[in-house]
């Protein structure tokens, strides 16, 4: 660790702004890694040196090309430099890699059809594709082999700049309003089975939330979908006032949200013995620690939540019978 301990000026607000960092974060990369050592001043509030200040946008950079807080809040100014100077050339280099695309011959067929009304901006073009693919591939197919793809497609042409945001924002509406949709249909037959689905409160991102509950009616369940940013004790109420068997909560940004392991005890320890607690998204590997603490069950695919779905149902039919 390196910290300049001359000249401490900087209070955390302007920090803040010149990092890009919350005080939230800032306060917790010092508890929880030691990132950097503030000195106070007489009333106790946080002082920051220059370097400080150098340290944490450079851990700000870092972390937002993928890198683990963990492993590198401890390295020096120098190291830091670095690293982000290979992490960003490697962006640059990446910009002229192709994205990945579907090697399914029925499955590419229907993603270029999306990508090419995506492409013109043609948001009912997009909903055309869309629900010819659910009715050549199957919903499921939709979900895991289709939708999952494209969505992380354009994100990284929008990223790499080879595609617009506003391309982007387009077709993240579209296919977030077509999951509506088939979130609210209705089930064949009257399930005993409740599930709700949300993301906790710092977790704006909803498509991976959405294909859950899609995925869940399909296979069965009353999908409860809540939208996004749900406080812990409406998740809470929300399962108990359904008598939710299982709650599945989708986790993708950000990766180092200070205060979501406290949201996840605090759900875990007002919830039902009965209720058990899914979660799913690409930054869950970042909370392993809390995951396990909270005996939380990982779902990484479709497939996967399916088979935890069909797991909870057979105690679900003993205790039904019971009654």
């Amino acid at each position: 660790m390196e910290t300049n301990v001359t000249n401490p000026q900087h209070p955390i607000q302007v920090v803040a702004r010149r990092t890009g960092l919350t005080a939230d974060v800032i306060r917790a990369w010092e508890r929880r890694y030691q990132a950097v050592t503030p000195q106070r001043a007489a009333n106790n509030r946080r002082l920051y040196s220059d370097l400080d200040v150098e340290k944490l946008g450079l851990l700000r950079k870092a972390t937002s090309a993928g890198r683990r807080i963990g492993d590198i809040a401890n390295q020096a100014i120098d190291e830091l430099y670095a690293l982000v100077e290979n992490d960003e050339s490697a962006a640059a280099q990446a910009r002229n890699i192709p994205s990945e695309r579907p090697n399914t011959g029925s499955v590419m067929e229907h993603f270029e059809e999306c990508l090419d009304a995506i492409n013109h901006m043609q948001p009912s073009a997009l909903k055309a594709s869309l629900v010819k693919a659910a009715n050549t591939l199957g919903i499921p197919f939709l979900l895991e082999d289709l939708l999952r793809p494209l969505i992380a497609y354009v994100r990284d042409e929008c990223r790499r700049g080879n595609m617009r945001l506003s391309q982007e924002r387009m077709a993240t509406a579209m296919v977030r309003s077509y999951m509506c949709t088939l979130t609210a249909s209705k089930n064949e037959h009257d399930s005993n089975y409740n599930l709700v689905v949300t993301t906790p409160m710092g977790q704006y991102y909803d498509l991976i939330a959405l294909r859950m509950a899609v995925a869940a009616n399909l296979y069965g369940w009353n999908s409860i979908y809540l939208g996004t940013e749900l406080p812990a004790d409406e998740i809470v109420y929300a399962c108990a006032h359904t008598r939710a068997s299982a709650v599945a909560l989708g986790i993708a940004r950000p990766a180092d949200d200070p205060h979501l392991p406290n949201v996840l005890r605090q759900i875990k320890d007002s919830l039902s013995g009965r209720t058990t607690l899914i979660v799913c998204g690409n930054a869950v590997s970042g909370y392993t620690e809390v995951v396990e603490e909270v005996n939380a069950v990982v779902v990484q695919a479709m497939g996967e939540l399916r088979l935890e779905l069909d797991r909870l149902k057979r105690p679900i039919s003993a205790f039904l019978e019971d009654e």
